[in-house]
């Protein structure tokens, strides 16, 4: 019986974490480019010490695609709006490289960028209370 312990506790290890949404994330996919795959790492938007949102640059389809998703503890919890965009770096110069795309929903896709040969990393703003905004981004991909 000694046996079958540690695979109870990790069974409801495994069933408390999936409660508390700290499981596998739902996959995304581009708008009109399915084929186009997430490059380099997550970003975060960060408010008072707590992760707010999530930022993520994908590539495909000869474009570059700034995602943004709000998390749920935020989301239902504040008003809110977001905003996302593809930032080129020429030199030490930081500029909108794709549209800045901006809405009140839980999931943002940015408008495709055509900076594929260009160094970019996605970035993101959210509002917070009082009106002003805290940004986050992923890390510089050439």
């Amino acid at each position: 019986m000694a046996v079958r312990k540690p695979f109870a506790i990790a069974a409801a290890l495994a069933a408390t974490l999936l409660s508390v949404g700290v499981g596998t994330a739902n996959a995304e996919t581009v708008p009109g480019c399915a084929s186009a795959k997430q490059i380099g790492s997550t970003g975060y938007v960060k408010y008072q010490g707590a992760t707010i949102a999530s930022v993520k640059q994908f590539a495909g389809c000869g474009k570059n695609y700034a995602y943004t998703w709000v998390w749920d503890s935020y989301a239902k919890s504040h008003s809110y709006r977001v905003s996302n965009w593809i930032a080129v770096i020429d030199g030490n110069e930081e500029y909108p490289g794709g549209d800045i795309r901006s809405g009140t929903k839980q999931e943002l896709w940015g408008a495709g960028a055509a900076t594929l040969s260009k160094c970019t990393r996605a970035v993101a703003s959210v509002t917070v209370p009082g009106g002003s905004y805290v940004s986050g981004w992923t890390d510089l991909r050439c």
